[in-house]
């Protein structure tokens, strides 16, 4: 279950930080929540990782860059 709350967190911090640099700036508060929720789904990833099993590490990391670009290159209004 670990694992899956990391890929979650991982995909939401990238998906936000994506979110602030296509849109007017980074905020603090905003700074602030992407920060916590990387950090949190990276530390369950690598303990699932370290418990043997490495899909949600992989899924998490790829995922978030991959939320990040995707909201940073399309257009919004």
């Amino acid at each position: 279950m670990d694992g899956w709350l990391a890929v979650a967190c991982l995909w939401l911090a990238g998906a936000g930080w994506g979110a602030q640099v296509s849109g007017r700036g980074v905020t603090a508060a905003g700074l602030a929540l992407t920060t916590l929720l990387g950090g949190a789904g990276l530390a369950l990833a690598i303990r699932t990782f370290l418990a043997g099993h490495d899909l949600p590490l992989v899924l998490g990391t790829v995922g978030a860059l991959g939320a990040a670009a995707l909201l940073v290159f399309t257009r919004r209004e």
